[in-house]
């Protein structure tokens, strides 16, 4: 269950029952991931199978590449007969796209979205390649497929060209820090999930609210690397060590990020 994030869930609810295009932005750790998934799941599951979700990262056949396979896992008509056709059976499907050409694969996409009502929900580490930005630019304006993208950060140097997409507010749900009460909720939630009582002194509770700006994902993440017992210490917790490797993993997940921007 989220915690403190219900406005932002009924907002994104309510875009996905519309068939509305919409940016779901925030830095790493803010939710958006887990937003999503509350709302998706709570989706019949008779439209489930219209609902294409995809991980973009890597160069733009790669992500051609995933979202065709996610096609054949919603098994989308006209790559399940070209599939069959051409490789034989449905279980031959990643070979059988790893085979297709750029071209191809973006022509079985436009077609797809073209011939059934899908909607398709991104979760972009970092911004679009040109490419991949000149397919979302045609499902987004053509108001028929529906794009809904999370992406890292809210500037337009860190969204890339998409920003011009999602041009205007009602286009763009941001994620930002917890509220102080939800941060305190998850925190405590954090540190039952980790057995921390132990060690979850006032010293402690403020260090991780502090450190994860309130975000959720560094909350839970922190309560999770305190768990380890090389952070244990005489019954404390060693909170300098903790906070350098938190920071360590943070920097870390930046600069893959930027390898494939």
């Amino acid at each position: 269950m989220l915690i403190g994030r219900e406005r932002e869930r009924t907002r994104l609810y309510e875009a996905v029952s519309d068939r509305r295009s919409l940016l779901v932005s925030g830095p790493a750790g803010s939710g958006k991931s887990a937003l999503l998934d509350e709302v998706l799941c709570s989706r019949a599951a008779s439209i489930r199978g219209r609902l294409i979700f995809c991980s973009v990262e890597g160069p733009p056949n790669t992500i051609w590449q995933h979202l065709v396979l996610a096609l054949g896992a919603a098994d989308d008509p006209e790559v399940r007969i070209r599939v069959e056709s051409e490789a034989g059976s449905r279980a031959h499907l990643r070979r059988w796209i790893k085979a297709q050409t750029s071209l191809r694969l973006r022509g079985i996409l436009r077609r797809a979205a073209r011939s059934r009502e899908y909607s398709i929900f991104l979760d972009a580490k970092a911004p679009l390649p040109d490419g991949v930005y000149r397919l979302l630019q045609e499902w987004v304006w053509s108001r028929r497929t529906p794009v809904v993208l999370l992406a890292r950060g809210w500037t337009q140097r860190e969204l890339g060209k998409t920003s011009k997409l999602y041009w205007h507010d009602g286009l763009r749900l941001t994620l930002g820090p917890l509220d102080p009460d939800s941060a305190e909720t998850l925190l405590e939630q954090a540190i039952g999930r980790f057995q921390l009582a132990g060690f979850a002194d006032d010293d402690f509770r403020s260090f991780v609210l502090e450190q994860s700006a309130r975000y959720p994902g560094g909350i839970v993440r922190l309560c999770e690397l305190a768990s380890d017992a090389a952070y244990h210490c005489g019954g404390r917790l060693k909170l300098h060590t903790l906070a350098v490797d938190f920071m360590l993993q943070q920097r870390r997940a930046t600069e893959r990020v930027a390898l494939h921007a």
